[in-house]
């Protein structure tokens, strides 16, 4: 691999910049949801919501607000204004970092594009980059909406989608990184693009999984493992009564789906390495791309059998990005890099 000597340097700390930022907020949502912090803030204000509670008042008002809704009614009635402050701030840190994205992607879009420094495809993979930031905000606030009312927590179809949303934005943002920065291969032979497209859309699958499990908090239901409960597939995986919906509101199914697609995908990054084994650069990438895989597993075990603790859920979902960003390295090298 090599990149070229005219690599544009701003434009290279522009997109790192973004994306480190993208993996700091998709990280502080996961702490959001752990935390059950999501629905602290019943409202979406874009300019006003920029500064918290600047004085005690101001935190009673917000706090009047959050005792109408279910969560706190059927959930947190014993909450003191101290308890709330906590779970106000991360909802408020998360939504102060989407804000931050917002900017850092679009301010510097609109200077390098008045300096012309940006070439037609970088245009428009930046923009789209733009657009998808604006509907993942909406997507978001819709998200929240779904517990303001009725439940007393966010539909897992929602809270999946915005996950997904965060990390298709992911995906774009490190294909302008590796755009800008050049990289090219020297050696493009058995780069195999097709495969590591579909090995790219079962990662995705399984990042949809993951968003259910945690909107189901699915991973409390059988902290064993391997087995779930005393057999390999829980008894309770199909319930007739709500048939295709399995896949999606029974928790049992979808932790068992999440555990089989991971192993799936741990299949897929052995037969990875086999299948780069006739190009240097790419078997190294595949076998970091292993490597990553069998932690990101190990963490989720962990994360199983401990009943779901921050330290290591927040650590299974930072491998989850580490794991995504080297399976879209490779699909660049496949497709964008030669």
């Amino acid at each position: 691999m090599n990149t070229e000597k005219n690599t544009n340097l701003p434009l290279v700390l522009w997109v790192s910049s973004l994306l480190l930022l993208l993996f700091t907020l998709v990280l502080v949502g996961g702490a959001t949801r752990i935390t059950d912090s999501g629905l602290s803030i019943t409202e979406w204000e874009v300019f006003i919501g920029i500064l918290p509670p600047l004085s005690e008042s101001s935190w009673f008002i917000e706090f009047e607000k959050y005792k109408k809704i279910p969560e706190y009614i059927l959930v947190n009635s014993s909450m003191t204004l101290s308890e709330f402050k906590v779970i106000y701030l991360w909802e408020w840190g998360h939504r102060l970092l989407a804000r931050l994205v917002g900017l850092v992607c679009l301010i510097p879009l609109i200077i390098f594009y008045f300096m012309k420094k940006l070439s037609k495809p970088v245009i428009r993979r930046s923009v789209l980059i733009s657009i998808l930031i604006g509907v993942q905000g909406y997507i978001g606030w819709y998200m929240v909406q779904s517990g303001l009312t009725q439940r007393v927590d966010v539909s897992q179809y929602r809270l999946s989608i915005h996950l997904l949303m965060a990390f298709i934005i992911i995906y774009n943002t490190l294909m302008l990184l590796f755009e800008v920065a050049n990289i090219k291969l020297a050696n493009t032979n058995g780069t195999r693009p097709i495969w590591f497209s579909f090995f790219s859309i079962v990662v995705f699958v399984q990042i949809f999984s993951g968003g259910l499990m945690s909107g189901l908090d699915a991973g409390l239901v059988y902290p064993t493992w391997p087995l779930m409960g005393l057999s390999i597939v829980p008894s309770d995986y199909w319930i007739p009564q709500i048939e295709i919906y399995n896949l999606f509101e029974n928790r049992s199914n979808v932790q068992f789906n999440h555990r089989t697609l991971g192993y799936l995908i741990l299949f897929l990054g052995l037969l990875n390495v086999y299948l780069s084994r006739n190009n240097y650069f790419m078997l190294k990438v595949s076998l970091l791309t292993l490597l990553l895989i069998f932690v990101q597993i190990a963490l989720g075990i962990f994360t199983i059998i401990l009943m779901v603790p921050w330290e290591t859920a927040l650590l299974h979902q930072f491998f989850s990005l580490l794991v995504f960003s080297s399976i879209t390295f490779s699909l660049y090298l496949s497709r964008f890099g030669k």
